[in-house]
């Protein structure tokens, strides 16, 4: 075996022999995540965030409590992260019109008045929701040494998705044995029954040097990918509705 083989394989058990599991429970109020590649006026649900949504998600909640040392941490580490993401028992989605309200552009002075009788624009818009029934586990498996962080990270999150997805951490533990993998959304394998869909993650090549490059509107699209992944259980369409129903038995692990 070569030195440079060797010192890779090293670098692998040690990193085994310093990680851990930690478990996250999620009660969802209301879930909105669109799926990648989805227009925004008739986003669809994937009823799960991606496992980039739960990272992120771990950043933004350490910025917001002040943490900004713990975030930039976070940032530069989040290619070690591994996130697998257990769905609720079921779900279903429903539709909803919306309507938002944009000042006028100040070159435009007041603008003109709307059929409702107001000088902000008014752009109609489609969003599809989603309930569970029963909460959300999310796996991260860490080094030790930002344990502290992501628990923290973890208990503190405030929303998974959008911003009106919003989530309330029930309860948060480290554990020495997670689910068998047919419980877990996973990549995309030919061979595996469920309901695909299409989840975004940071690409396993990206480095975060400076974490101004994970704000909208700076980010490099370079650091991510989008993935099919599979989720155990099925979808089936009542109306405008959609049926999401957990069943792991679909695809067995080997």
């Amino acid at each position: 075996m070569s030195r440079k083989r060797t010192v890779m394989k090293g670098q692998k058990e040690l990193l085994k022999n310093n990680s851990t599991w930690l478990r996250a429970v999620y009660h969802f109020h209301v879930f909105h995540y669109r799926m990648p590649e989805t227009a925004a006026i008739a986003a669809v649900t994937p009823f799960v965030p991606s496992p980039l949504t739960v990272k992120m998600a771990m950043i933004a909640s350490l910025f917001q409590l002040g943490d900004a040392k713990g975030a930039e941490l976070l940032a530069r580490h989040i290619h070690e992260i591994e996130v697998k993401i257990v769905p609720p028992k079921s779900a279903i989605s429903f539709k909803a019109f919306l309507r938002y309200r944009s000042p006028p552009a100040p070159e435009s002075g007041k603008g003109e008045i709307d059929e409702t009788g107001s000088y902000y624009q008014s752009r109609p818009h489609m969003r599809e929701y989603a309930i569970f029934k029963g909460n959300l586990e999310i796996y991260i498996k860490s080094a030790m040494n930002l344990k502290e962080h992501i628990e923290k990270a973890l208990r503190n999150i405030r929303y998974l998705g959008s911003k009106d997805s919003m989530v309330t951490c029930i309860e948060i533990s480290e554990v020495s044995e997670i689910p068998p993998e047919n419980y877990f959304v996973s990549t995309l394998n030919s061979g595996q029954p469920g309901t695909v869909v299409l989840l975004a993650d940071f690409d396993r090549s990206a480095r975060v040097q400076d974490v101004k490059d994970l704000i909208p509107g700076n980010r490099n699209e370079k650091m991510y990918r989008k993935v099919p992944h599979t989720l155990p259980g099925k979808i089936e369409t009542r109306g405008r509705s959609r049926l999401f129903v957990f069943n792991p038995q679909m695809h067995k692990s080997s």
